[in-house]
């Protein structure tokens, strides 16, 4: 993969979903028109990282293997 890969939202999150088999673990906003989406295979542990655009356009910005996520500590 190169190390942009661009697409309509829509269409990024379908492929992302029913191709890749992977399921969105968290997102936060960077700036008022950007925000950024961790994503996470269920079967290997590979990792996305997905900015989306207000208009309508995401780009998978980072990938990795080995995905652990964290639990939360109760307070």
């Amino acid at each position: 993969m190169s190390d942009v890969s661009c697409d309509d939202s829509a269409r990024m999150t379908e492929t992302l979903k029913e191709v890749w088999g992977a399921e969105r673990q968290g997102m936060g906003l960077r700036d008022p028109e950007t925000m950024l989406e961790i994503w996470v295979t269920s079967h290997n542990g590979e990792w996305l990282i997905v900015q989306s655009y207000a208009n309508g356009t995401s780009c998978i910005v980072a990938m990795g293997a080995h995905w652990e996520g964290s639990r939360a500590n109760p307070a």
